[in-house]
């Protein structure tokens, strides 16, 4: 491993405060009080570079790195003057949110987003999360988003926290890179108005099975919690549309419909 130009600081013992810092941004309200949140893993950790995500602190443990790891993330963090910290096993098992950590935890700036601060294409594909409640799912809308090359994720009325080290993990990095914003109900459907943008919300009530829609100008999907679904004014906003249910289940998990409904835009934009 490169010697590294500058090294404040190893960490030797689960007392060190900066060890509680890292363990107490797990808690919601700590992140949004210091506009940080933790990034671990080594593959999140890449795509928030590759991205250019502003990182203050990467935190480094040798002895959970895969056997011939390659040291090419340190380096590039410590390049772009990312704050280096070794630490020991026993710290860093305590510090690290996962069961298995491989060696690699950063603490990184809160970015925040307005739909203003939105660039689309044309025409724009867009997925947007109303009350989706569970981080984990969050992240993996993100994840589907960022796959079928959306241009944007709008987090309608916020109930989970966009930084929740689950939401990050469920997104494998595609937080990162896929823009993300968050507002109220009312701003978002004034947004997509202004903007000319259809809305389709799903539901399993709609007469409109989502393959016999029209997805190739300006388009987002609208999906809700899985507990509850959809508000019932995002009915009014556009056209229902559904996925129908041919067997004992009723329903899917909401990253799995936001896939069909993605990628059915994505053919349909294909071939025309």
């Amino acid at each position: 491993m490169r010697t590294m130009r500058k090294m404040l600081e190893s960490i030797t013992s689960v007392q060190n405060p900066r060890v509680k810092h890292l363990v107490r941004l797990r808690e919601s309200a700590h992140r949004r009080r210091q506009g940080r949140f933790p990034v671990e893993g080594r593959r999140e950790l890449e795509r928030a570079l590759a991205a250019g995500w502003p990182l203050e602190t990467l935190y480094f443990c040798p002895e959970f790195f895969s056997e011939g790891v390659e040291t090419d993330l340190l380096e590039e963090a410590e390049d772009r003057g990312v704050e280096m910290v070794q630490m020991a096993a026993e710290p860093f098992r305590k510090a690290a949110y996962r069961e298995h950590p491989d060696g690699f935890l950063a603490v990184a700036k809160a970015v925040r987003r307005d739909l203003a601060d939105l660039v689309l294409s044309s025409p724009p594909l867009l997925l947007v999360a109303a009350g989706v409640e569970k981080p984990g799912n969050l992240g993996a809308l993100a994840r589907t988003a960022d796959a079928a090359g959306a241009d944007a994720l709008v987090v309608c009325d916020p109930v989970c926290d966009l930084f929740n080290p689950h939401a990050i993990r469920a997104s494998q990095g595609s937080l990162f890179r896929l823009p993300v914003a968050a507002a109220g109900a009312e701003d978002v459907v004034r947004w997509l108005e202004s903007g000319g943008v259809r809305v389709f919300a799903t539901t399993p009530s709609a007469q409109k099975d989502l393959w016999e829609a029209d997805y190739r100008e300006p388009t987002a999907f609208i999906l809700g919690a899985e507990a509850t679904g959809l508000d019932p004014t995002w009915f009014a906003r556009g056209e229902s549309v559904r996925l129908p249910m041919r067997g004992l289940a009723d329903s899917l998990n909401v990253s799995a419909m936001a896939a069909v409904a993605l990628f059915e835009a994505v053919r349909q934009r294909r071939a025309q």
